[in-house]
């Protein structure tokens, strides 16, 4: 069984992904400043973006966090995007 590093409910495993964020605890990404964050792919056949989701500028990084924890948003191997919890150190 695997779960969300960040609220804990249960989440489809993934070997590739072990530490993947769900999709509720996704919506609430924000950038350093407190600025909700859009991640996106730039076309079908993926890559990845990131936009301010009060003014669309772009946002030029993978970093967030979410509820103060640091987080990384990728392309994810078969599309979408991917929001992993960063390893403590």
């Amino acid at each position: 069984m695997q779960t969300c590093p960040i609220c804990y409910r249960t989440v489809q495993p993934s070997e590739r992904y072990p530490n993947y964020v769900c999709a509720d605890c996704a919506k609430l990404a924000r950038s350093p400043d407190g600025r909700a964050l859009l991640f996106f792919n730039t076309a079908l056949s993926g890559g990845y973006a990131a936009q301010y989701a009060d003014t669309g500028e772009p946002y030029e990084s993978h970093d967030c966090t979410i509820h103060g924890i640091k987080c990384r948003a990728d392309e994810h191997r078969f599309g979408g995007i991917v929001i992993v919890k960063m390893e403590t150190q």
